[in-house]
């Protein structure tokens, strides 16, 4: 009789989607482009929601998963990865897929960070360095926003300002 083992030994159960097997070195790279990911997010003031809107994910996980080594990057986005970053892009695709073992950021030290300079070359104190971190966890919007802001106010007060942003470079 068809069926009466079922009902002897209960509903059929449901197959589980295959898991792709991830060897220790595929884990390793994960781990290791994660924590770079983190760090540079972190050097550039930069949020994980700054991160999804400038890449075109639709939730903040997607950048956890890649970060805390859940997940690797897609090839698709590394070049995408790479510009949001500031990275170069072929040097961080080379890193991401393994044939680079170690990705330096010019002008690095030891910790991944760097003192920050004005244009003459001298070190900005600790306050003006949060300041520029502070600036740049801003959106875009707001950046420009702020700028302009600024430089209305140093033309008001008979001062000359530099805009440098995106794509602007004026007087």
């Amino acid at each position: 009789m068809p069926g009466t083992n079922r009902r002897r030994y209960g509903p059929k159960p449901k197959k589980k989607a295959p898991r792709f097997h991830i060897t220790s070195d595929e884990q390793a790279r994960r781990e290791r482009v994660g924590a770079f990911i983190r760090r540079r997010r972190e050097q550039l003031g930069l949020t994980q929601a700054h991160l999804r809107e400038a890449l075109g994910y639709r939730h903040n996980y997607s950048i956890s998963a890649v970060e805390n080594a859940r997940e690797g990057l897609a090839l698709k986005r590394i070049y995408a990865w790479a510009d949001v970053l500031k990275l170069p892009r072929d040097d961080f695709f080379q890193f991401v897929v393994g044939t680079l073992g170690k990705l330096a950021i010019a002008g690095a030290g030891p910790g991944g960070e760097r003192p920050m300079k004005d244009r003459a070359g001298e070190t900005l104190s600790v306050a003006e360095q949060e300041l520029i971190v502070n600036v740049r966890r801003l959106s875009p919007k707001y950046q420009t926003r702020l700028r302009d802001q600024v430089a209305e106010y140093l033309i008001v007060e008979g001062k000359e300002f530099l805009r440098q942003g995106p794509g602007r470079k004026s007087r």
